[in-house]
This record gives C-alpha cells, structure tokens and sequence, in this order.
C-alpha cells in the first residue's frame, strides 16, 4: 500500500459483521478530513468488534513508521454483510472486481476487489480510487486546449485531464449519446470549432464506461498546416528557380515537335506532296521526320495508283452502259464534259448567285468528276428492250409481227369464205365483192395498226376508239396457247380458265396473263429512303390494247417507271458504298439530274432550295446532251438552235436553272460543246439574246 497510491484501504469483513481496515491516508488530504486525522498521519487501523448494536469502532492513526498518533472508539455503523462487495464474493472462489461506483465516504469514483477465504466466511477487500486517473489524463492531452474524460453512461465525468465548461460537455454528452462511437464528429462552441471522438473502455464489464476527446480543430491541424505552407513555399521557390532551365530545355524538344505536328496536319489532310523534313539535333525526331516524308510519298503514290484504279473501273462501267443500248451510245462519256465546263465558269465567276460558290481543292473536283461519270450507273440494271422500246408493242421482239400474222389469218379466212361460197353455188360477183371489200377493210386497219405502233407526239381519242373497234375483230385459234411457254411465262396463267382450242380469240386484247406482278418491292424502305415517284402496281403491262392507245410515245407506265428506276438504283448503289469524307457527295451529284426546281421531277422531288448548284447544272448537262445526241437510232439529231429552245421552254417551266441556263449561254460553252461533238448541219447561227431568262 506504501507504493500503491490509488489504493485507498484494504479490509477483511467477518460473517458476523465485524471487520478489520488498513487506510491510506498520506496522500490523501480528503481522507484526512472525513477521518479528521492527526497531522502527519499516514495511516489509519481500523476494527469493529462486536455483535449487534454492541459492536465498538476503533481507529488508530499512524505515522510514516507505523507509531501511534491517536486513538478514538465510535459506534459502528458500516456492516459488510449487507454490501455488494462481500455478497458476490461469498458467492463465488474467483477474484471479483466491483464496476466503477461512487464511494460513499469521499464521494469519489473506485472500484472493489473481492476475494472469499476458502472454507469460511471472511472475505478480504480493498478499494481503488480513480482520483488520481485525471492527472495521468492531464499528461496525454494534444494540447493545453484538448481534453480527454472518462465518463459513465449518465453523463457523470468520472476523470478528466483538465475542467471542461459545462455548454461544452453538454454538446459533447449529447455527441456521445446519440452518436456512433469510434468516428470523429464536430461541434461549434463559441466559433471554435472542434473534433470529437468517443469510444467504450474496456475497464466495465456493463459498459458503463466511456473515454472521450475533445481537441480544437485548429490546434489539432497547425503543426500539419505549418509543414503544408512551408512546402508550397519550398515548391513555388524551386519552380520559379527552374522555370529558366525548363523553358530552354523544352524549347529544344518542343520547337521540332510542333513542326513535326504541323507535318502530320499536312498528312491527315492529304497534302502528301508538301511534307518535308525537319531538321533537329534529337535523333529520335529526326529518324521520325523521315518516315513522315518517307511515308507521304508512299501513301501518296498509293492513293494515286487507287485513284487511277477506281477512275477506270467507273469508266468501264460508263463504257458499258453506253455500249449496252445504241440509244444512250456515249452520253455517260459526254455529260461529265459539259457538267465539268459549266462547273468551272460557274466556280471562276464571283458576282450574283455564285459569288459563294467555289470548287476550291482537288478533292472538291474529283468529287464531281466521280459524281458526274457516276450519273447513269443504275442503268445496269435497266432491261435494255425497256430501254430500246421503239414501237409500242415491243419487248424483247415487236409484237406487230403477231398481229400481222392474225391479219394474215383473217385475211385468208375470206378467200377461204369465197371460195366455199362458190362450191355452194351462190352468187360468184357479190361473193368476190364481199371478199374483196372485206380484205380492203383488213389492209386498212392493218396499216392503222401498225402506224399507231410506232408511236408520237400525240394520239387523239378517236384514234384510240378505232383502235378498240378493230380488236373486237374476232378469229380462231386452234392450237393450245399455253403450249411451249417457259416456267416465268406460265406463273401468268396461275387462276385463270384455261380456253381449249378451237377458241374465239379477239384480234387485239388486254388480258389478264399480260399483267406481270410487282413482287418483293419493298414500299416502306422507298418512302424512307425519300423517294416519291408514283410506283405502279404492275412491273409491266403487255396489253396490246392498253400499248397501241398510248397517248404519247412508246412507253408504258410502268416502263417510264422501270426507266426513271435507274437514277433510284444509281443512289441506292452510292449510297452503299463507304466513300472517304472527301468524297461523300457523289451520290448527290449522280442522282438529282432529273429532279425541277419546282418538286415536279424524280425521284425525290426535290425544289430549287434542296438542291446544290453543281446538283442544277448536272441537270442541264444531261439534258443538253440528250437534246444534242447524234447517235440515237431512235431520233432526228436536233441543231443548237432547236435544243437551246427546247430548254428555254423548260427554264420558263422551272424545270432547269436560269441562272446557270444563261451562264451557260454567254460562257459560249454550247458552242465550244458542240464544235467537238456535233455534226456540222447541226451547228447553226445562235443568237443567245433569244435563249436568255433576262
């Protein structure tokens, strides 16, 4: 005990109440007082003899060497028995520890051990104080202004390292209470801010107790702060030392870098031809400014081999649809040619609507160039008998063969009536007569017939009437009509009756096996696609009745359709194709040269605002060749003259440009066309005042 000084006493209590008490008291002024203690008194012995209201307490006081300062005999009140120390002791052979109370003669937190003799009923028990916990606290504490505080579940500081004001345990308490342990929170007190950090002891069993801290903020983070400022400081000094040495060195690098990256510019824009070396002392960037040059040349001569390559393929496709029909013989070689004339004055002239307009790179012309040679590419997979078509009955062959040899039946059938009349004795005069009238009669709508199969400008209604009168002639067919038709030919003839011969024919019809069916059209992909041209419901109609009354032409509708196809299979196809950036605009130049400035032309109807200008002069390029070609079997060649005014009506009609109508007529490019690819009769006096739009 002379060593232990948290050691308050050390007891034994008997099973008959009576007790024996050793005291600390030398450092210990509170004891000293509620013993009231003589002056150096260090010790104090203190026994209860007795039974019952009889029992004696005495006390001795001592010395440091153990001599007897005094002696005082009181009633004594304290009975072990009835206290928990000596209760749970007696119940148990282990050591027990009491949890952290309050004594009740100091008033001060300790705790109890215990420990029941063997075999009898005295129990030995000594008492700890706390008391001396707060200064041990007081040398852990961060700060002069920190706290550290043990304390129970109520509230009640058990020991603290230095006094706390009470607002400020309040918050702290209620932080405690109501906040989990063993994380940092914060509290304001007086614009101070704070950390507050609780966790559980493990010096109650019951939990009872809890360690708690309080450091102000600022005090807690100022030695950290001092050591961050004067490391930026350290930082900002050393940059600014070396921002000199830096900016030399990486001018080095950095010079030739730049240069190297404005070569790469140069690259990603495929000027291939302007990359050159850079000269730099670093090895590694100049080993890499050769391979740039080295690498631009190749691509370069790479690119130009595929240029060339791609340049012949499409004109081998030119070739071959100009080859493929007599009536288009040249045109996807010549438009290009005039295409790219206007293209080019229309690019050199900076006033009016084409002061914005410029082809300006190569790309841009080779852009065109492909778009223009391109324009017809869809025509390879036109039928060329819909192309041929010259008379109105024709597909692949002329039908007019058929309904002469029908002519030639009926023809017969009347010499064949004659002479029948003859054996039958009747009247030889009128027989020969009725013949005779009858086979002029046949001549003469034969030759109608084949008049109105090679088609014009116009066919009147009365026209169209003789024609349906003259089908109505009838004859007589007398072989199967289905006989020696291919498996396509026969899916015609699906539902309808078969007439077995002899059989009634008319001498021109409509019928039902004439109609071919539109299959496997996909409508929802052509609307979305935006084209409009009105589609037929038939792929084709072979009616001869339904040919021979066309009013204008040799087209049908649905073979005008088949025809105007061609330029939605020409987009369709360079839609497909994966252009490079450069040249993404072909498909827009092949395919609106039939298109109005007004919605009226095909495919997608599209108006003077939707179109480009390089869009309107291929337009007047195609057109212009057309008008002029020479090698169509199927037309007269037209003069310049005859052409020019053809398309003076259509810029009225607003279905060509004027602007770049009259650009093409002061530019004199017709002319300059035409002295190249006309024939010498068709190049006469122009005037173009009379061909202008203004």
């Amino acid at each position: 005990m002379n060593n232990a000084k948290n050691m308050n006493s050390i007891y034994l209590g008997f099973a008959n109440d009576e007790y024996y008490q050793v005291i600390n008291l030398k450092d210990n002024e509170l004891l000293k007082k509620l013993h009231n203690s003589p002056k150096d008194s260090h010790w104090a012995v203190v026994s209860a003899i007795g039974e019952g209201d009889s029992r004696v307490k005495s006390a001795e006081f001592l010395d440091k060497n153990l001599n007897i300062l005094s002696t005082r005999s009181v009633k004594a009140t304290l009975r072990p028995t009835t206290r928990d120390w000596y209760k749970t002791a007696m119940a148990s052979d282990e050591v027990i520890r009491t949890d952290v109370y309050k004594f009740n003669s100091t008033k001060t937190y300790g705790l109890t051990f215990s420990k029941r003799v063997r075999d009898t009923g005295i129990v030995l028990s000594t008492d700890f104080t706390l008391e001396r916990l707060s200064q041990f606290l007081s040398t852990q504490n961060f700060d002069k202004n920190s706290y550290i505080m043990l304390y129970d579940n109520n509230g009640e500081k058990i020991a603290s390292s230095r006094a706390l004001e009470i607002n400020i345990w309040n918050k702290v308490f209620s932080i405690f209470k109501t906040l989990p342990a063993n994380k940092t929170h914060t509290i304001n007190e007086k614009n101070i801010d704070y950390f507050v950090y609780h966790t559980l002891s493990n010096i109650d069993e019951n939990n009872n107790m809890h360690i708690g801290i309080v450091i102000p903020r600022d005090d807690l983070l100022a030695p950290y702060m001092k050591m961050i400022t004067y490391s930026i400081y350290a930082a900002i000094a050393f940059v600014l030392l070396t921002i000199p040495l830096v900016l030399y060195s990486t001018s080095l690098i950095v010079k030739p870098i730049r240069a190297l990256m404005a070569e790469n510019e140069k690259i990603i824009e495929r000027k291939f031809g302007e990359v050159i070396h850079i000269k730099t002392n670093i090895t590694e960037l100049d080993e890499l400014s050769t391979s740039f040059v080295n690498m631009s040349q190749s691509i370069q001569e790479y690119q130009k081999a595929q240029e060339k390559l791609l340049d012949s393929i499409i004109q081998i496709i030119a070739d071959a649809i100009d080859a493929k029909s007599p009536y288009t013989g040249g045109h996807c070689k010549r438009v290009p040619e005039i295409a790219e004339m206007l293209t080019r004055v229309a690019s050199e002239t900076n006033d009016g609507v084409f002061k914005e307009f410029s082809f300006n790179t190569e790309d841009e012309w080779r852009e065109f160039h492909l778009g223009a040679w391109l324009h017809d590419c869809g025509k390879v997979t036109t039928p060329e008998y819909v192309v041929d078509k010259a008379t109105k009955l024709e597909t692949i062959n002329n039908r007019i063969h058929e309904i002469r040899t029908r002519f030639e039946v009926l023809f017969r059938d009347t010499q064949i009536t004659y002479l029948e009349s003859q054996l039958k004795g009747e009247n030889k005069e009128e027989a020969l007569e009725k013949m005779q009238n009858t086979q002029k009669q046949l001549m003469g709508d034969f030759n109608f017939i084949a008049t109105s199969n090679i088609g014009g400008e116009y066919m009147s209604a009365d026209k169209q009437e003789r024609i349906r009168i003259i089908g109505k002639k009838e004859w007589i067919r007398n072989f199967d009509e289905r006989l020696g038709l291919s498996d396509v030919e026969l899916l015609r003839y699906e539902g309808i009756e078969e007439k077995p011969a002899p059989y009634k024919e008319k001498l021109l019809s409509d019928k039902k096996e004439h109609l071919v069916k539109r299959e496997n059209f996909d409508f929802e992909s052509y609307e979305a696609d935006g084209f409009k041209d009105e589609v037929p419901e038939h792929l084709y109609n072979y009616g001869e009745l339904y040919n021979l009354c066309l009013e204008k032409g040799t087209l049908t509708h649905e073979e005008r359709f088949k025809i105007n196809e061609h330029v939605i299979m020409s987009i369709k196809m360079l839609e497909q194709l994966p252009f490079p950036s450069h040249l993404t605009k072909i498909p827009e130049y092949a395919g609106t040269h039939h298109e109005t400035l007004i919605g009226t032309g095909y495919p997608r109807r599209l108006t003077k605002n939707e179109l480009s200008i390089p869009a309107r002069i291929m337009a007047i390029a195609d057109i212009f060749e057309a008008l002029t070609a020479s090698d169509r079997p199927y037309k007269k060649a037209k003069t310049l003259s005859e052409s020019l005014k053809i398309m003076t009506f259509m810029v009225k009609d607003e279905h060509i440009d004027s602007d770049l109508f009259d650009l093409f007529l002061e530019s004199g490019i017709y002319l300059d066309y035409a002295k190249k690819h006309l024939k010498p009769e068709q190049i006469d006096e122009i005037d173009i005042n009379k061909y202008r739009s203004s």
